[in-house]
């Protein structure tokens, strides 16, 4: 085995540490990929988001250790998720903004809080992102207007006034026709066919030729990749891991996504588990990046209960 780089070192040093952090969030893990789902609009861009607050959480601690405050840990992966997303959010340009009004309302804010988990697409074309934070922490994640406004980074009267604007816009919104929906980038289906095809056939040599030379495979956690076709063909593709004959390959539509669907399948070839989902991303004719997401608990859990199969079990 060849010597660890110095970046390799440092990432073998970080583990414990790591392993460490994983533990004392593993209690707001579910929750936080709620929140990130709700917040980006469907499961995918929620995944992202999630990863993303997982390792910009981590990688932010060693600034915030010399705080005196106390740190929460929920509250300070909310935090990240809400600024991260609102970050990208200005980056891509896609919503105008507005940011919150320090201000007191004379009128009372509208009683009921909105049924969040029914106008996603509402909250989220029609709403500025710190109106849309404020609705979802409120009134999804049952946050207090005090909690939020610490989580959001503003003052309890902003979040007040946001629930106002956002529960008043909302509700006018409800009853209108609006468009709804994400949209994704598309894959060349044929080429994503052809994979499915050989994977199923354990076609590995037709894999390979599907493969750009710098094709990239992502594990979505941890940001862990492999980076090159050989790479690949040697570890995740490797022929070794894929004897059994029962696990079948489909192509198929998820959360408006084509994908590619794992399933461990009965002597008939009947789908009875969910093993792994894969997004394939093309280009010039081939695939030059693939995602797997079977380390990803929530999202395979909720893929699961759509495709009416269960989970297979994990060790």
């Amino acid at each position: 085995m060849s010597q660890q780089t110095q970046l390799q070192q440092l990432g073998t040093d970080t583990r414990p540490m790591f392993d460490r952090f994983w533990g004392i969030i593993a209690p707001f893990q579910g929750e936080l990929w709620n929140y990130c789902r709700k917040l980006t609009g469907d499961p995918w861009d929620g995944e992202d988001l999630y990863q993303d607050t997982i390792m910009k959480s981590f990688t932010s601690l060693s600034s915030l250790s010399v705080r005196t405050q106390v740190l929460h840990p929920k509250a300070y992966l909310f935090r990240v998720a809400t600024n991260h997303w609102i970050d990208i959010c200005r980056r891509q340009q896609k919503i105008k903004f507005g940011d919150f009004a320090d201000e007191q309302y004379a009128e009372s804010n509208p009683s009921a809080p909105f049924n969040v988990y029914e106008s996603v697409e509402y909250l989220l074309q029609y709403l500025p992102p710190k109106q849309s934070v404020a609705v979802i922490l409120v009134d999804a994640f049952q946050f207090t207007a005090s909690e939020a406004a610490e989580i959001i980074g503003t003052t309890e009267g902003a979040v007040q006034a946001a629930l106002f604007r956002g529960r008043s816009t909302l509700r006018k919104l409800a009853s209108s026709e609006m468009p709804k929906g994400v949209a994704h980038e598309v894959p060349d289906v044929s080429i994503v066919g052809k994979y499915v095809s050989f994977f199923n056939e354990r076609n590995f040599d037709g894999i390979a030729s599907l493969l750009a030379e710098n094709a990239v495979f992502s594990f979505v956690t941890q940001s862990s990749k492999e980076f090159g076709r050989d790479t690949i063909m040697e570890a995740s593709h490797n022929p070794s891991h894929y004897k059994s004959s029962d696990l079948k390959a489909v192509m198929i539509n998820l959360w408006g996504k084509t994908t590619v669907a794992l399933y461990k399948t009965d002597a008939v070839g009947n789908p009875i588990a969910l093993n792994e989902i894969l997004t394939i991303e093309t280009e010039d004719n081939c695939i030059v990046g693939i995602k797997g997401y079977y380390f990803c608990p929530e999202l395979m859990e909720a893929a699961s209960e759509i495709l009416g199969v269960p989970r297979e079990a994990t060790d």
